[in-house]
């Protein structure tokens, strides 16, 4: 009964930081989810569609997560200008623009002739 007790004592601190890892997890999700619900209507002014789409997920995929709670922060809100000059900031990036370049260039290639 002692080894059981003794087992369970050391492994609580484990399952503890399982969980907090799953709520990180979760949380970051969420912030990313709001973010994308910030970021994708902005750069569709610009770029609607497929190419838009796929702008957005650069744009998320190279800001620091600082910057993904900032912007999540808009979720259900009206974006100010300081949203938007943070997107363009992004956006600007060498790694967002390589990969915006690469997801335009593919959404081109997608999109059927008229």
């Amino acid at each position: 009964m002692l080894k059981k007790l003794a087992l369970m004592t050391l492994m609580l601190p484990l399952a503890a930081c399982g969980a907090g890892q799953l709520a990180q997890e979760v949380g970051g999700v969420a912030t990313q989810t709001a973010a994308r619900a910030v970021v994708a209507p902005i750069v569709a002014q610009q770029v609607p569609g497929l190419g838009g789409q796929r702008m957005t997920e650069c744009i998320l995929q190279n800001a620091t997560t600082a910057e993904l709670v900032v912007l999540a922060s808009y979720a259900g809100k009206t974006v100010d200008t300081t949203g938007v000059t943070l997107v363009s900031s992004i956006l600007a990036r060498p790694e967002t623009i390589s990969c915006s370049t690469a997801a335009l260039t593919g959404a081109l290639a997608q999109t059927p002739a008229i």
